[in-house]
């Protein structure tokens, strides 16, 4: 980002230390019974009418903490009846390091988009509204939840595969977060797109192909940039919804192939001449490392969840990602750190 255009619109004051906001800020959290209490807020505000771009000074992740303590006592429950030992705490944490590297994912989006409006900004275009008329269309859809057009606020499945499949430990954590219901079954068709995460995560191909629709999503304010929903309905004819959901992630790949509803363009040809998708740079870094971004705490419980994940404390998040991983370790990690958090986290191999 250019430093001139960052001190210019507020950015040198981006880190505050307070992590309690305002009275009467939004506590509306994301449509996913596992993210309810969950959401991010953009970097950069919009309004229409303005051609200079707005620092949001509440940017960050933000926590309904009375939500989040009410909702993981039924899954303290469920670890309990497991006999899993000291299951309101191990609960709490798994919900939240879970919704917190999920909206991590969301400020990755944030960043990139942010980053090429302030581009724009800086050769003279007049800020475009991408991350509001995106926001106002994933709205109009959470409100309806018509199927298949909800399907397509992918980045959601992107969030969930960017969990599932982080080459940190974790990625290792899969099968506790799908045990107690915080990652959806696979292609559970009643949690939508949060749904569609396991070939996301699995298959680099998808990944790359969903991260390319996200971008066209943003730049062309369409939800379905690719024209994939007249197929999608044919096939929902004639196989089902259960049958379309579950091939929902191949028809992207199939409409970003060469020649289909992407063009050349769109690929980049290494030294042997085989095209890659570079999906404008994908979504593997945000401006800021993950402990960088803020969190904000809503509620009553919020002084304790503050208190609790509070990098300063020398619990979080490196304790609480032990103590989980000896409840619910499924693979190690064999060489190097095994801090989740650090910047050259993306090194690492893929847990099973």
């Amino acid at each position: 980002m250019d430093l001139e255009i960052a001190e210019n619109i507020g950015l040198g004051q981006a880190r505050r230390p307070e992590r309690t906001p305002p009275p009467g800020t939004e506590t509306n959290g994301e449509m996913d019974e596992a993210l309810s209490m969950f959401w991010y807020r953009d970097l950069l505000r919009f309004k229409y009418g303005t051609k200079e771009p707005e620092y949001d000074p509440l940017w960050g992740i933000h926590v309904n903490a009375d939500t989040l303590v009410e909702w993981t006592a039924g899954i303290a429950t469920a670890m309990e009846r497991d006999g899993v030992p000291n299951a309101p705490d191990l609960a709490l944490d798994l919900a939240f390091i879970f919704g917190f590297d999920h909206c991590f994912f969301h400020h990755c989006v944030d960043a990139q988009i942010s980053q090429h409006m302030l581009r724009l900004h800086a050769i003279g275009v007049e800020m475009p509204p991408l991350r509001q008329e995106y926001s106002i269309a994933c709205e109009r859809l959470h409100l309806s939840k018509n199927k298949p057009q909800w399907w397509l606020i992918v980045e959601e499945a992107l969030a969930n595969a960017h969990v599932a499949r982080d080459p940190t430990r974790l990625g290792g954590l899969r099968e506790a977060f799908i045990r107690y219901g915080i990652l959806p079954q696979p292609n559970d068709v009643t949690r939508g797109p949060w749904a569609l995460w396991e070939q996301v995560a699995m298959d680099d191909d998808a990944f790359d192909s969903l991260s390319h629709m996200v971008w066209l999503q943003h730049l062309t304010g369409d939800l379905d940039p690719l024209g994939i929903l007249p197929l999608l309905e044919i096939m929902i004819e004639e196989r089902g919804i259960d049958h379309t959901f579950n091939e929902f992630i191949e028809s992207i790949k199939m409409a970003t192939e060469v020649g289909n509803a992407c063009t050349e363009i769109d690929w980049v040809g290494n030294n042997l001449g085989v095209p890659k998708m570079h999906a404008l740079g994908g979504f593997k870094e945000g401006i800021f490392r993950r402990l960088d971004v803020p969190i904000w705490f809503h509620g009553g419980h919020g002084p304790e969840l503050e208190k609790r994940y509070d990098t300063s404390n020398g619990e979080w998040p490196y304790g609480t990602i032990e103590r989980l991983y000896s409840h619910f370790r499924v693979s190690e990690i064999d060489d190097g750190s095994d801090d989740p958090f650090e910047s050259n986290d993306d090194d690492f191999e893929l847990s099973p």
